[in-house]
């Protein structure tokens, strides 16, 4: 039997990477605020602000088989277009939106990084790496300025997964999503199911 890692795979738009890799035999440890109900399924229920690197070493450091999926589906943004603007400033809400916003890029940009050091022992070279990126990865794309945290993070996103597939054997991969498209749960779950069963092998997958 087959072991992937997940966080945030029990989330509204993460139940069918779970769904996809049950149905192709593999055990999941899934680390989020939400859980999935299976005995193939390992839930490590957490809040989202609490996990820090010793979390990540509790959790990751103590995994004893191998990794041959692993899925970054967390998503964290702090900032909003209007913060931008100096009319209404209120220097103490800036200073906790400060932590707040530094709290995000671990979550979304450093804390990735750290988990694939820590399971380097666990990987091999047919492992395969992915992270839900979006659209925004374009500063042209429309709204991408809405939530310049969130884009930000995507952009990075992409670039550590691409760096992490230069310097490794191991593959990686993105998914851009619209899940607003009609049948995209189902579209998401064909594409984990080619990249598993190795049907399919691209640097960024388009729902």
């Amino acid at each position: 039997m087959k072991h992937a890692l997940l966080f945030g795979g029990a989330s509204k738009n993460g139940k069918q990477i779970i769904k996809a890799l049950l149905d192709n035999n593999f055990k999941v440890i899934n680390v989020g605020s939400s859980s999935y109900d299976h005995d193939n399924v390992k839930n490590i229920i957490v809040d989202w602000k609490n996990i820090n690197i010793e979390f990540i070493q509790q959790v990751c450091g103590k995994i004893a088989h191998n990794l041959d999926f692993v899925f970054f589906n967390q998503n964290s943004s702090s900032l909003s277009i209007e913060d931008f603007s100096i009319e209404h400033d209120d220097i103490l809400e800036k200073w906790k939106l400060i932590k707040d916003w530094s709290n995000s890029h671990w979550l979304s940009c450093q804390m990735p990084f750290l988990v694939i050091h820590t399971i380097r022992n666990n990987l091999h070279k047919d492992s395969q790496i992915g992270w839900m990126l979006s659209d925004f990865i374009n500063y042209q794309a429309a709204g991408a300025m809405q939530h310049p945290d969130y884009s930000g993070f995507k952009f990075f996103n992409y670039l550590s997964m691409s760096a992490f597939n230069n310097q490794n054997d191991f593959f990686t991969f993105g998914i851009m999503p619209n899940f607003e498209s009609v049948g995209s749960q189902k579209k998401l779950e064909e594409i984990i199911f080619k990249i598993i069963n190795k049907k399919s092998k691209k640097q960024v997958y388009k729902i």
